[in-house]
């Protein structure tokens, strides 16, 4: 690495795909009872991020959220948690862009 530049954290989105660095996405993370939004990156455990858009949001939702059910690694069970982590950065996101 050249020079003293710090190296910004890059994550993927599990919605479009497009790689950000990590301080513009928001992630999900699994804990012991459902899939929760962690806006300060604090939470302990496997997290999924997505771009904070209604655009990837949907994205997410119409593929049934399976490609955030694979990104933390959960059973098919864990459906309705993800749907309303969903729900709850669908909130986010529309209270934002207000």
């Amino acid at each position: 690495m050249h020079g003293d530049t710090p190296r910004v954290p890059l994550r993927t989105c599990v919605g479009c795909r497009t790689v950000r660095p990590k301080s513009a996405l928001v992630r999900l993370v699994q804990t012991a009872n459902a899939v929760v939004t962690d806006p300060d990156t604090t939470l302990p455990g496997r997290g999924a991020y997505i771009c904070p858009t209604p655009q990837c949001v949907t994205l997410v939702r119409r593929r049934d959220a399976a490609v955030l059910r694979r990104a933390l690694q959960l059973h098919n069970t864990w459906g309705p948690q993800c749907t309303a982590a969903l729900d709850e950065l669908h909130d986010m996101v529309d209270y934002h862009r207000a």
